[in-house]
């Protein structure tokens, strides 16, 4: 079985962070190793969530354990998400060092809620993306990443930008969320070649948090089945948007999964 090292929040009972990657990946065969970054009692959108007492977690030590104790390999694919601290920030620059795979998702923040992270982890994850082989990032990430707006992001610029990067750092980029003709647009780019699909807005009973990570999971599950790169864009897009049209009020219409080049635009 394919082994998979999940370096994220820990929230007991939401699923997001390892919770949302755990409940992804473990029913697909792989071994799935938690690194927890923070603990929390829930997703800190709820005004009771607790941190525990966790003044001592040091991701850097939990990895080095992990790996001594289960033979983890520097090939094994490794997740990368939520990151709180400093502490936290140079655990996962050693990481990087270490491990060959790395999927990065930089979460900091989204469109309408702005940076909810330190402002100095979110320049950090500058500094490593470069470093990485794929990234899973929602637009108000990306952009925030090459310094640009979303408000003034036109789409053939992103295309432009995701291609320089991938070609420059050889990395897959998978960009969600893309605001585009009152629709939902994912982007999936390896250099010269950029896959585009979109879904409609779902429109949710209450706020939805964990979209990012469940999104994030599925994206290594299919790039760890070695899928084209058009297929593995419409199996996650699908697949996520299937579970969340589960969560969502009113119609429940069928859509076509098919994603489009957009290498030419």
């Amino acid at each position: 079985m394919t082994n998979i090292i999940s370096i994220q929040s820990t929230v007991l009972n939401d699923l997001v962070g390892n919770q949302a990657a755990r409940y992804m990946l473990s029913s697909k065969q792989y071994n799935f190793y938690e690194i927890p970054t923070i603990v929390l009692t829930s997703h800190k959108a709820h005004k009771n969530s607790i941190q525990l007492n966790t003044r001592n977690l040091n991701p850097w030590l939990i990895y080095n354990h992990l790996k001594r104790t289960y033979s983890l390999r520097a090939n094994d694919f490794t997740i990368i998400g939520y990151t709180p601290n400093l502490l936290s920030a140079k655990a996962v620059k050693k990481i990087i060092h270490k491990q060959k795979k790395i999927l990065l998702d930089p979460v900091m923040g989204d469109i309408g809620v702005g940076l909810y992270i330190n402002k100095e982890v979110a320049n950090f994850f500058k500094t490593i993306i470069s470093q990485v082989s794929y990234i899973s990032a929602n637009f108000f990430e990306w952009s925030y990443l090459n310094d640009k707006s979303t408000d003034n992001y036109s789409l053939n610029v992103l295309l432009k930008d995701l291609k320089k990067f991938s070609k420059k750092n050889k990395t897959t980029v998978f960009v969600r969320s893309v605001p585009y003709e009152k629709k939902i647009l994912n982007i999936l780019c390896k250099g010269n070649q950029v896959w585009g699909i979109t879904t409609p807005y779902i429109n949710f009973k209450t706020r939805f948090h964990g979209a990012g990570d469940l999104s994030t999971a599925l994206f290594a599950h299919h790039i760890i089945q070695k899928e084209p790169l058009k297929k593995v864009l419409e199996n996650v897009t699908k697949e996520i948007y299937s579970f969340l049209l589960k969560n969502s009020r009113g119609p429940k219409n069928k859509i076509i999964f098919k994603a489009k080049s957009l290498s030419n635009l």
